[in-house]
């Protein structure tokens, strides 16, 4: 294998590959004895097609077998040859392939660039903590009670204040079930706030049983843009009509739903949680107060297929999978594209603030962070021990945990304006 490298771009190399003929022919005669195994005509068993009539009568089986299970080894190996690591799959372009010929490809490889981070010592940002004080374990203690409400069936229609416990699939322009949107077990509260009244006055009167179709019509600034503005009807089964019952806030209460001794050791758990997660909430504020200032002090510009793969997958996840039609589809990536960016400016400066300070991370933390994730979920323990086991999986994990230490130091060397209760600003180094 002949192979040249050329830069084409800040994050990317161009690998031209040339493949000389006998080792095509070689490769063409190792994907048609594949294609032989299975291989018929008339005058011959199943597996004894001679090779000749393989490559003659099945000859794009075989070249596409060749394509399949050849071009990807030859292309790894030249990656691997020329010290490249893809940041997103390869880009390969046939430039010439036939028989008794040389294939020649070209290999587009996005890679990381060694990106300078500048400016990042002595950035500054602000936190804001928000003390648990009684009126949000309150708030709290509220939202738990509604959780472990009871729900009585009752036998008689739907009226207001009562919860109807539905399953419903939405109808096409004809009337039809349109596959994969049926939902199950939903429990709608009749004259709840934010309850869109096409769906409340459908549902008044209904009785456990019925089956109802209801047409509703979306505000044009729905949070679902697929609905937003439109009037979509859908099939609902009344499964019951229930009342809603929450229990007393008393020391049973936290007994019977939670285990505890009172309500008050209940309070307090509360409030401890409280202030766990107010300390999250402020340590990601800062985090990103900091990585915001660092990507607008270092401007990098992006490949532009790395941004579109990065999207496709968001887009993808976001959708499940779901078929897109071509609008919905360039809204979704006009609506996302902003985010991608900058989580792939971050990453690469984060990388470059890693390096420039010399930051790593030990096989042992990275052992160690595999530990403290299998002791958290010890039901998921052997599982999530088997995950890391993956060479690949580790790699990502240990440069989530680099981008973890280039964040707290960027934290330690930036200076944090904390709000402090009735006095003025106070600037505090951020590690204290």
């Amino acid at each position: 294998m002949n192979l040249s490298s050329k830069n084409t771009g800040p994050w990317q190399q161009t690998l031209e590959i040339e493949v000389p003929a006998d080792e095509v022919e070689r490769r063409l005669d190792e994907a048609a004895r594949q294609i032989q195994r299975r291989a018929t005509l008339p005058g011959f068993r199943k597996g004894r097609v001679p090779l000749d009539l393989v490559r003659q009568h099945f000859a794009d089986h075989v070249e596409a077998e060749f394509q399949d299970s050849f071009i990807p080894r030859i292309v790894n190996d030249a990656v691997d040859q020329a010290r490249l690591s893809p940041v997103i799959p390869p880009l390969v372009k046939i430039r010439t392939f036939a028989s008794h010929a040389p294939l020649k490809l070209d290999v587009v490889v996005d890679v990381k660039p060694e990106v300078e981070a500048k400016h990042y010592n002595g950035l500054k940002a602000s936190r804001t903590v928000h003390a648990a004080d009684a009126a949000r374990v309150d708030e709290t203690l509220d939202g738990l009670r509604e959780q472990s409400a009871v729900f009585i069936d009752l036998d008689r229609p739907a009226e207001r204040g009562d919860v109807v416990l539905l399953d419903s699939t939405r109808l096409d322009a004809n009337g039809r079930r349109m596959p994969g949107t049926r939902s199950k077990g939903q429990r709608v509260l009749l004259g709840a706030p934010g309850l869109m009244p096409d769906l409340e006055n459908g549902l008044l009167g209904a009785t456990a049983g019925q089956e109802r179709t209801i047409e509703v019509q979306y505000p044009a600034d729905h949070e679902r843009s697929e609905l937003a503005g439109k009037k979509v009807r859908y099939i609902v089964a009344i499964r019951k009509i229930q009342e809603k019952k929450l229990r007393p806030m008393d020391d049973n209460w936290a007994r019977d739903v939670f285990q505890l001794e009172s309500l008050e050791e209940l309070r307090s758990r509360v409030r401890l949680q409280l202030e766990g997660e107010e300390r999250v909430r402020v340590q990601r504020e800062v985090e990103t107060a900091l990585a915001e200032q660092l990507i607008d002090k270092n401007p990098i510009e992006l490949p532009e297929r790395l941004v579109q793969w990065m999207l496709n997958r968001v887009v993808q996840e976001a959708t499940e999978g779901r078929p897109l039609n071509d609008a919905l589809k360039k809204e979704l990536e006009t609506r996302f594209r902003p985010n991608v960016e900058r989580s792939l400016k971050r990453e690469a400066l984060l990388e470059a603030v890693a390096r420039q300070e010399q930051l790593q991370v030990s096989e042992e933390e990275v052992a160690a962070e595999i530990q403290r994730m299998a002791e958290s979920d010890p039901r998921q323990a052997a599982r999530i021990r088997a995950r890391y086991q993956n060479e690949e999986r580790r790699r990502a994990l240990r440069e989530s945990l680099l981008e973890r230490k280039a964040l707290d130091w960027l934290i330690n060397a930036a200076e944090i304006t904390e709000e402090v209760t009735s006095e003025s600003p106070l600037v505090v180094p951020a590690g204290r």
